[in-house]
């Protein structure tokens, strides 16, 4: 009986696993919204298996601002923000991480296109315009991506030195 149990717990766990579920998950959590509207929990469901379902890709629209010919990109994110998306095409292009109080003559000196998180900004008390100011760069795009549910939608900036 426990090991019959044990078993039945490890396949729930396998098959409700938001980074890969064996269920149509959206799909089934989308009309359980739809139909229990108020429903928080549902809602929650909903969004976690939305976002982990672009997990291995989460910076894709921020690559598409990169120019594809771009070799080696910088990276000022937060230490748990992830660069995955940014290496791809994979084999072709190089990420080098650096700090938003790196001497600016060493980000140049390896790199022509920086993406930097707004999250990493909020977090050193700064703003994206002072920083641009600082550096000298200049705004290419930006964007909004998700990368934790509990953080929700944050800026992205892909900006270019000079």
């Amino acid at each position: 009986m426990l090991v019959a149990g044990v078993l039945i717990l490890a396949f729930v766990v396998l098959i409700l696993s938001p980074d890969r579920p064996l269920w149509p998950a959206k799909t089934i959590l989308a009309k359980l919204h739809d139909t229990h509207p108020d429903q928080r929990q549902i809602a929650r469901a909903l969004k976690v298996y939305t976002v982990y379902a672009s997990r291995a890709d989460p910076l894709a629209g921020v690559r598409t601002l990169l120019p594809p010919e771009t070799k080696t990109v910088g990276f000022i994110g937060t230490t748990d923000d992830t660069d995955i998306s940014l290496w791809r095409p994979f084999g072709e292009r190089r990420v080098a991480h650096f700090f938003l109080t790196d001497p600016l003559d060493k980000i140049r000196q390896q790199v022509q296109y920086v993406v930097v998180g707004g999250e990493n900004l909020k977090e050193q008390n700064t703003t994206l315009d002072a920083w641009l100011q600082q550096s000298g760069a200049k705004l290419v795009a930006s964007t909004n991506a998700m990368l934790k549910v509990s953080e929700g939608l944050q800026p992205w900036y892909v900006v270019r030195l000079k």
